[in-house]
């Protein structure tokens, strides 16, 4: 018995379709990269690791800190003077409003010394202006990420971003530890680095003479 004409038109459009679709099976298998699980586990992103990451940024720290500090007894008295105008002249890092990281580098005299940080005398700063390096609890890590540009988004989210300056407060503690071994013993003695000094201003008013400036430490050595 024939077929009618349009039925087996039909079927034979179902079977090219069918064909073609088979074809593009067949291509897709042909191209696709099977991983086995060590490739599966390369390519998938990795978890981020806050403890590396402050690592990563105390490396690049240990260079570009010390290279691009000014000295110290030029930026307070700019930045008590014009804080906006200071923070352009010596390339201040701005992690938000108002707020200032300024690479600096240092080279005074300790006029008082404990084991939680030391006072200095440091030429061209006012003698009112208190200049305080932190030694143990009072450092900040925060200094050092903001400074090297890492920001908020580099981060999963809010707990990473904060273990990010937790961990680099603890490799600024070890090298304080390294350069410092004693504290006390310091006294009149002379002391030089590099680090840090936040100036938080939400207003842009200049900090006044009478604040205490605290350098946050990068690199520090105790002279004689």
């Amino acid at each position: 018995m024939l077929q009618p004409a349009g039925k087996s038109k039909s079927r034979r459009n179902l079977f090219i379709v069918l064909g073609i679709i088979v074809v593009l099976i067949i291509a897709m298998i042909l191209s696709t990269k099977f991983l086995n699980p060590q490739e599966l586990t390369a390519a998938l992103p990795k978890k981020f690791d806050p403890k590396q990451a402050a690592s990563d940024l105390w490396g690049k720290a240990q260079t570009e800190i010390p290279d691009n500090a000014q000295p110290l007894g030029e930026v307070v008295p700019a930045m008590q003077k014009d804080l906006k105008a200071a923070a352009t002249k010596y390339k201040a890092v701005s992690p938000a409003e108002g707020a200032y990281d300024f690479p600096v580098k240092f080279d005074g005299t300790v006029t008082d010394a404990s084991a939680g940080s030391l006072r200095l005398s440091v030429p061209g700063v006012p003698k009112e202006t208190v200049v305080i390096i932190p030694l143990t609890t009072a450092i900040n890590g925060s200094a050092v990420r903001d400074a090297m540009g890492f920001k908020f988004g580099d981060a999963p989210g809010q707990t990473d971003y904060q273990f990010v300056a937790d961990e680099l407060k603890k490799l600024m503690q070890e090298q304080v530890k390294s350069g410092v071994s004693d504290p006390a013993s310091l006294k009149g003695k002379k002391v030089s680095g590099t680090g840090v000094v936040v100036v938080l201003s939400p207003s842009g008013a200049p900090p006044p003479p009478a604040k205490p400036v605290n350098v946050q430490p990068v690199t520090i050595k105790a002279g004689s």
